[in-house]
């Protein structure tokens, strides 16, 4: 069984529209949640047979909550508020909450607030470590997308963890037609597709990615 198949079969208990991508990666539609969609890109690991699986969840802020002149000003906020989470541990594991390690590059290039809001409310909130350790997760970045939407997928699959800092990153947080949240999440080696693993992960990037709306509307926004 092909991993597409393998993973619709896991999520389409859910309520969630399924359709596959031209690269032949998987978007993933909850139907109650339509700004919010998510990627499922694989890739096979260098010199290994290991499959390496990640979600890429996009949140999209709707146009009715920005003016066209705050766009800039909140994308620039959202980035200084950029985190990731990270488990770790092998018998006892333990996340660790961290600012986004991409951070310090980027405040070398482009002047940004300090942020540290969403950092304290995600270490504050037990539900978030409680529920990361029942899911495959091994890494959870959550930054602002600074690319044109059209060339997510192709950066996601480039890339890896880096960031590559551009002239389309810069001109796109001076004039961003609009503005997205990337909850990007690192599963564990091997291919986690069967059984509860992947729907616990899904599970657990959309319960975030509302943490982080809820977050956005009442600390971020007017």
């Amino acid at each position: 069984m092909s991993w597409i198949r393998a993973v619709k079969k896991t999520l389409e208990r859910f309520e969630v529209s399924l359709e596959e991508t031209q690269r032949g990666n998987l978007l993933v539609k909850p139907i109650k949640q339509p700004n919010f969609t998510l990627m499922i890109i694989v890739r096979r690991m260098q010199f290994s047979l290991d499959m390496k699986i990640e979600m890429i969840g996009i949140l999209d802020i709707p146009e009715d909550r920005v003016r066209d002149r705050e766009r800039s000003q909140l994308l620039k906020k959202m980035l200084s508020e950029s985190v990731e989470l990270e488990v770790k541990g092998v018998l006892i594991k333990r996340v660790e909450i961290r600012r986004w390690s991409e951070l310090p590059a980027l405040k070398n290039k482009i002047p940004l607030p300090d942020g540290g809001e969403l950092f304290s409310m995600l270490k504050n909130d037990k539900d978030v470590e409680k529920d990361i350790k029942k899911s495959r997760l091994e890494l959870l970045e959550i930054f602002p997308r600074l690319i044109p939407a059209e060339l997510l997928e192709y950066y996601m699959l480039a890339s890896g963890r880096g960031l590559v800092i551009g002239r389309l990153v810069k001109e796109y947080l001076e004039s961003p037609p609009s503005v997205s949240w990337i909850l990007r999440a690192h599963l564990m080696y091997g291919m986690p597709f069967g059984g509860g693993g992947t729907g616990r992960s899904y599970l657990t990037v959309l319960g975030l990615a509302k943490k982080v709306e809820g977050f956005t509307y009442t600390s971020l926004l007017p």
